[in-house]
């Protein structure tokens, strides 16, 4: 049963630039029997020297530090020691910070606001391999994925191409000639030949007619 116990204790890393905020968290995760913080850092480089040479289980780390951020910290962590789960704890409740963080592979997501015991569970959760985010964050992640779905089922065919392939697709549909085309746009038949195919494969379709029906029907 000791052995079990030991086994199920979580190392935390506390990577914040204020002292009394790490006395804090420390303070209040000592008072968990399952929880131990093995180091602290003050700021990103010492955070990067400390994971590799703690191996923590979770590291708690702000996300304004001195010279490297906590973005970028969080990032090194996560490419050099990917079984390290990251919690960025932020004073930012703006969902450009929040989407850095995922961008850089962060574990979770926490407001500095939030109350202890919610700290605590974030943790355990997050040692655990889960996912952890303040309410407040949860929301602007879902509301952000309902308005790039949303986005996705207003786009038509024609939004996949770029301007280049619309130019040659167009210039298509007035019954230019591969030759013609390039020739108006100052490119080779090759070029010509090549952004064809392009247009073909983002159509989904494999024919000069089939692509210019697509291009002169009406884009709902």
């Amino acid at each position: 049963m000791r052995e079990a116990a030991k086994e199920a204790i979580t190392k935390v890393l506390l990577a914040d630039d204020h002292a009394i905020l790490r006395e804090g968290l420390a303070s209040l995760i000592e008072k968990q029997g399952d929880i131990v913080v093995v180091g602290e850092a003050e700021n990103g480089e010492e955070c990067l020297e400390k994971a590799a040479a703690l191996l923590p289980d979770v590291v708690v780390m702000d996300i304004k530090l001195p010279g490297m951020s906590g973005i970028e910290a969080c990032r090194l962590v996560k490419s050099s020691y990917p079984e390290i789960r990251v919690i960025i704890l932020s004073m930012y409740e703006d969902y450009e910070y929040v989407n850095r963080a995922l961008l850089a592979d962060a574990d979770g997501y926490l407001l500095k606001k939030v109350v202890g015991s919610e700290l605590v569970n974030a943790i355990r959760k997050a040692g655990r391999g889960e996912k952890v985010f303040s309410p407040q964050v949860l929301e602007m992640i879902v509301s952000s994925l309902r308005e790039d779905t949303r986005v996705r089922e207003k786009e038509g065919p024609m939004d996949s191409l770029s301007s280049r392939e619309y130019d040659v697709l167009s210039l298509m549909s007035e019954g230019m000639s591969n030759k013609e085309i390039a020739s108006s746009l100052l490119v080779s038949p090759k070029t010509v030949e090549k952004i064809i195919s392009g247009i073909y494969r983002k159509l989904g379709v494999s024919s000069r007619t089939a692509a210019v029906k697509i291009f002169l029907s009406p884009q709902t």
